[in-house]
Parts: C-alpha cells; structure tokens; sequence
C-alpha cells in the first residue's frame, strides 16, 4: 500500500511520514520545499522507503501524476499556508490557492485513478469565534455541535476545505474525512515559509536550545497536542474500515489542557541555561502566545469511538519524548 502525503516535508507531514515508514510502509512526499537533510537522514534510517516529488500543488498536473504514477491507495493532504495578519493583508491568494485551489486538485487526480481514502488534514481554527463561546458553545468543541464562526482567512479556508471534500465524496467514490488538529506543537515543526508563527512550545524549546530565557505575558491553558501524537491519530484513522466511520469530521487532540510555562520545566532541567517566567509590568515577552484568550480544548470522543484511538496525554512522557528528539536532531532548526 502506498501513502501519499501532499505537503510531506512540512511540520505534520514528515511527522506521518516518519509513522509509516517506522512501519515499514511505502510513501510518497510532494511538496513544494526540499526535504530537509536532517529529516532525509532521519527517514532514510528507517525500514519503509519513500519517494520525493518536488511539486508545485497550485498546478493540477504535477499531483495528478505523482498519484497516477505511484499507484497511491491514500492520500493525506496536509499541504497547507497557515497565514499572519501580514501575509492576509499582503497575498491572500497564496491562502486560498494552496490551502482550496491545491485541495481541489488532489482530490480530482485521488478520485480519477481509484484511491482509497483522502484525509483533509484542516485545523481548529475552522471554529473561529465559537472556540471562544461567541457563538454560545461554553465547552469542550464539538465537530458537529459547535456552531462555527471563522473570522481569520486561514480558519476560513480550513472550514471550506471540510465542505469541499464533503461534498465531492457526494459526487464520486472517493472516501474522504476531514481532521481539525487542536493546537499543534514537536517534532519536526520549523519555519518552512508556510507558517508564519511556530507554535509557542516551539519558541519556548528554541530558546532552551540557545540557553536563552522564556518570557510569558500570561500563563496559557490549551490542549497541547504533539506531532507525533497526531500522526498516530491519523494513521489510525486512515487504517479504520469505512463501515466503522459514522463521521467525515474528526477532532485530533490530546483533550489536556496545559500552560507551555508546564511544559518550561522539564526543558529548563534538561538544558540548564534556560530559564522561564512571566513578564515584569512593562517588559515584552519573548514567547508569542498567538492570542490573550484560550480557545475552548476540543472534545476527542468522536475518534475515540469511530476509530478506537486515543491521544496520549502524558504531559512528562511527551517531554521527555520531544527533548530527545531536539537533542537527536536539534539541528534541523539551524539555517545554513
């Protein structure tokens, strides 16, 4: 069986990568970028082999046949553009094609030469303002109870993106399901052009990395998710029988709610010069919490039931997991 993952060599689509060929399984990565050689010399370590095609995803043809060619039975689409207000203002367009335009595209080639499965690898930001209890949602989110309410163009995009491959799973044979990821942080996430802020774990273990000290303008609360959790969850999600799937629309998250500032101290012991803590009146902090309000943490059940997976939520195994990962390949943060 061979995987296809659009936008492989991205944060979340070389940590499903590195999954599957842990697995001994056959992929295919498409992606715009280079893969990296600290993750080249990571995956070539590995029992599964892989392919690269260096494509450009706005283009019908290149996917196209990359799926043809390879004979693809899955497809995960994680090729995305997580855009900033500047990249909103400046190039909204660059949003819209990769994130729409390049999903329409997949979904076409996937269908036409007989794949089995897409998942549409979408985000909680489709919640927009009902993950803050603006649209009278006051608890855990709910993919089908929460009302949704996307106010940013990434978040709209990530909401039409469900909607699309909804509906042309109406139109063909093509099974298709949709993932919003909660708030994502770990192994393999760098700045790659395509995210225009790292997750504020990231920031945090990058400057425990350079000895440097951490500087919050609040304590945060959100369910954390780690990367390599969330490839766990889609692989199983992709491996569940169609029979089994109520849902085309599935929360993937850790449903534990945590401050990086709890996450801070097994970094601190693990590299003695770094230090955290809250920013003294005044004083601009060195981590970009994205937001001054937490959204709501999202409800798991669904795959808990549909697919029979369950995030990991030990926070200290988690850890203890990621900073072996920085101490083994730390060095995928370094530009040349």
């Amino acid at each position: 069986m061979t995987t296809l993952i659009a936008g492989g060599c991205g944060f979340i689509g070389l940590a499903v990568a590195e999954r599957y060929l842990e697995d001994g399984q056959q992929v295919v990565l498409f992606d715009r970028n280079p893969l990296h050689p600290v993750a080249k010399a990571r995956l070539d370590a590995l029992p599964g082999s892989y392919t690269l095609i260096q494509g450009d995803i706005r283009q019908a043809e290149p996917i196209a046949q990359a799926i043809g060619d390879h004979r693809v039975d899955q497809v995960f689409y994680g090729a995305a553009v997580t855009s900033g207000p500047d990249r909103e203002r400046e190039a909204p367009e660059s949003v819209i094609e990769v994130n729409l335009v390049g999903l329409a595209h997949t979904l076409k080639a996937a269908a036409k030469t007989g794949a089995r499965r897409l998942i549409n690898i979408s985000s909680g930001a489709a919640y927009g303002t009902g993950a803050f209890g603006d649209t009278g949602w006051n608890g855990p989110l709910d993919e089908y109870g929460t009302r949704e309410e996307p106010f940013k163009i990434y978040g709209m995009t990530k909401f039409g993106s469900e909607r699309l491959v909804r509906r042309y799973a109406e139109l063909t044979d093509l099974d298709t399901r949709s993932v919003r990821l909660s708030t994502i942080y770990g192994a393999w996430e760098i700045d790659s052009g395509a995210r225009d802020t790292l997750s504020a774990p990231m920031q945090a273990a990058l400057l425990a990395r350079a000895g440097g000290t951490a500087i919050f303008d609040r304590r945060d609360a959100l369910d954390w998710t780690y990367s390599r959790h969330v490839a766990g969850a889609l692989q199983a999600l992709m491996a569940t029988p169609t029979g089994s799937l109520k849902s085309d629309l599935f929360n993937v998250t850790s449903a534990r709610q945590v401050s990086v500032m709890d996450m801070c101290a097994p970094l601190a012991e693990a590299f003695p010069g770094f230090s955290y803590r809250l920013a003294e009146p005044g004083e601009t902090a060195t981590v970009n919490l994205w937001s001054d309000q937490d959204r709501f943490p999202m409800k798991p059940d669904r795959l808990a039931t549909e697919a029979g997976h369950r995030l990991p939520d030990d926070l200290a195994a988690t850890m203890a997991d990621f900073i072996g990962w920085i101490r083994d390949h730390g060095t995928f943060w370094d530009r040349s």
